[in-house]
Formats: structure tokens, sequence, C-alpha cells
């Protein structure tokens, strides 16, 4: 199975020294391209939860293709990257950040190699 849209690992680095305050800052993260899917179905409500003044957060599934250099793990944050035909829930250059642990799915019956990844996940529309 081959998932279509793109997606990028955005994988933290080490902190960086401000030059004007000596203070550490987060680095520039680690860019991984990776393809996925992005869906809306979760058994447990709420799906989406409404914090006023036009901010949502919701729950999500990412479904990923299997193989990942290093894997996905908790925490871990995703910037959808195209294409716009897919932009429904989720904008082009929106990032999702991963709940809890993401799992490798293989199939009930037949070949027993990992069919994809899948990583509950939290967009809030304010956070892009």
């Amino acid at each position: 199975m081959k998932l279509r849209e793109r997606w990028t690992l955005l994988r933290p680095t080490d902190p960086v020294a401000d030059p004007s305050t000596g203070n550490n800052i987060p680095g520039d993260p680690d860019e991984v391209p990776w393809t996925g899917l992005l869906q809306q179905r979760l058994i447990r409500p709420p799906e989406q939860e409404d914090l006023g003044d036009g901010v949502t957060v919701s729950e999500l599934i990412l479904l990923l293709d299997p193989g990942l250099p290093g894997g996905t793990n908790r925490r871990d944050v995703w910037r959808f990257d195209g294409p716009g035909e897919y932009a429904d829930i989720v904008p082009v250059g929106g990032k999702v950040t991963v709940q809890g642990t993401p799992r490798v799915r293989r199939p009930a019956r037949g070949s027993r190699r990992a069919a994809y990844i899948a990583a509950i996940v939290r967009h809030a529309s304010d956070m892009d």
C-alpha cells in the first residue's frame, strides 16, 4: 500500500546558544521527507474540541508508510507538504503532533510484513 500524501518529520536537534543572551534556544529541526495519509477516524469522541475564538484542536490518525529511518515516536512533529487537493483536514504547511506511541500495523491475513505505521496526532488550528 503506497500512501499518497507528502509529510516531513521535523526531528529536534541539539540546542544552540543565542548570540545576544547566551541562552540555549532550539536549533533548526532535521527534516525527513516521508509519505502518509491523514484520516479523521477515531472511535472515541471528541474528535474535535472548540477552544473559542475560532481555535479548534482535532485528534486524527496519521498512517505512514513503513520503513521510516529511525522510526517515529511520542511527541514527534509532522508537517503536511501536500498535495493541496488533500488539504481539507490540515492545510499545506500545517503541523501535527504525535500523541502516544505509534504502532506498526500488519495485515490480518497473508504477509506478516508491516503494512503501515499508525499514529494518533493532534492538530491545533492556531499552531500552523
